[in-house]
């Protein structure tokens, strides 16, 4: 009996040695297999597993049911990158025949380019960004992203070609499942995106306009540290709108932006971000948009930091507010959305030369000054008033870029 006992004995005090053993086996594996926070493995595996899976199941067409369980799985899809996972949240995106023959998703590392969504009732404005690219002195590639023939007609693709041939046109229904998605306004911007062969890719709305070349942005600190680079817009996020971010939030929402997000700029790093941008286009497929996104928020704007953080993937926002550029008119500068750098330097605004597109596309805005912000009145034409600051002209480099995007405007619009 005594030597039975003392191997008993024995035998109990080696379990906490095995179990140890066990545990630094599963934590290796769980290293191996699920490395969450690896660029090489988010961008070169994640995706290719992800676009592999894309067979459509009773799971897939059932999807999630409720928002609060898409939140909690794309949560849990963050922590363990499952198929399971995959299917169900991310459903029939991508057409099977373009599975078996998908090398476009890059994997050049570190490829960037510029990446703008137009169709036809942005195709002059395309053309005279296309223009300015150009003028500014850009030397990185451009893709110009819409989807199916009816968003971008036959014929305007053939001139987009034409007149810019270095350019490349991605029809995005050839690549995703139009019937499931339907993209054709804000929503198109993540899945263009995600479709970009550019690991990291400055979106651009059609109407931007730099007063710096554009590649800077590539070099700000804010970008090189998380991945990502936001600007933020004129309104608060409305109380609303807080409280519904609040309702689906796993964690505190007291670092959340209380501005909404301007997304005519977005800048992405799909090798670090490629979680955050998955869980944004989940926040735009065709479902979750009509059913629950767009009914608290204003597009896509808020779709690309909220898609971060529920899936608590860091990003960032340029630290200033808006401006005002544009002509005096009352002690107040009357013109377009102007963002600015961490200097407090003009960047790029919005809203193309005219002093407003969708009431007269014969009148040129005159440029002459710009405004940090204060108070906003909006109407037809927005004015900005500051008492605290004075309107600055702008310099002479910026003065010879208006000059020249004036001119590109003129032509492209036929204005004598």
């Amino acid at each position: 009996m005594t030597a039975i006992t003392k191997h008993n004995r024995s035998r109990t005090s080696m379990l906490p040695w095995i179990a140890m053993i066990l545990f630094v086996i599963y934590v290796s594996a769980c290293i191996l297999l699920f490395p969450v926070r690896s660029s090489d493995y988010q961008w070169n595996h994640i995706f290719s597993r992800y676009i592999a899976s894309g067979q459509t199941t009773q799971l897939s067409v059932n999807s999630t049911s409720g928002f609060n369980g898409v939140v909690a799985d794309l949560k849990l899809y963050s922590l363990q990158h499952s198929r399971y996972l995959e299917e169900k949240l991310f459903p029939r995106w991508i057409h099977r025949e373009m599975i078996k023959t998908l090398k476009y998703f890059p994997r050049q590392k570190n490829l960037k380019g510029i990446v703008i969504c137009t169709g036809n009732g942005h195709f002059l404005l395309t053309l005279v960004a296309l223009r300015a690219l150009q003028s500014i002195g850009n030397t990185m590639p451009i893709e110009i992203m819409f989807s199916t023939s009816t968003d971008l007609s036959l014929g305007n693709q053939k001139k987009l070609a034409h007149q810019f041939p270095e350019v490349r046109l991605i029809d995005l229904s050839t690549i995703f499942n139009d019937s499931y998605l339907e993209l054709r306004g804000w929503e198109i911007k993540p899945f263009a995106v995600l479709a970009s062969r550019f690991q990291q890719v400055l979106l651009i709305d059609a109407d931007v306009l730099f007063l710096e070349k554009p590649s800077v942005l590539f070099e700000n600190e804010l970008y090189l540290r998380t991945g990502s680079l936001f600007f933020y817009d004129r309104p608060n996020l409305s109380p609303e709108a807080l409280r519904w971010i609040r309702d689906i939030s796993m964690k505190s929402i007291d670092t959340i932006p209380k501005r909404t997000q301007e997304s005519g700029v977005v800048l992405i790093d799909k090798g670090r971000t490629l979680l955050g941008l998955l869980s944004t286009c989940k926040l735009n497929e065709h479902d979750q948009r009509e059913r629950v996104t767009y009914r608290h928020l204003y597009g896509d704007k808020d779709t690309w930091w909220l898609g971060f953080h529920l899936v608590d993937m860091a990003y960032s926002f340029i630290p200033t507010l808006t401006a005002s550029i544009g002509y005096i008119q009352h002690s107040k500068v009357c013109g377009h959305i102007l963002h600015l750098d961490q200097n407090h330097q003009p960047i790029w605004w919005n809203g193309g030369m005219f002093k407003n597109r969708y009431v007269n596309t014969r009148d040129i805005l005159p440029i002459e000054v710009w405004l940090e912000e204060g108070t906003w009145t909006l109407a037809t034409y927005s004015c900005l008033i500051n008492h605290q600051q004075s309107p600055r002209s702008v310099n002479q480099y910026q003065r010879h870029l208006i000059e020249n995007y004036t001119k590109i405007t003129k032509y492209v619009y036929n204005i004598s």
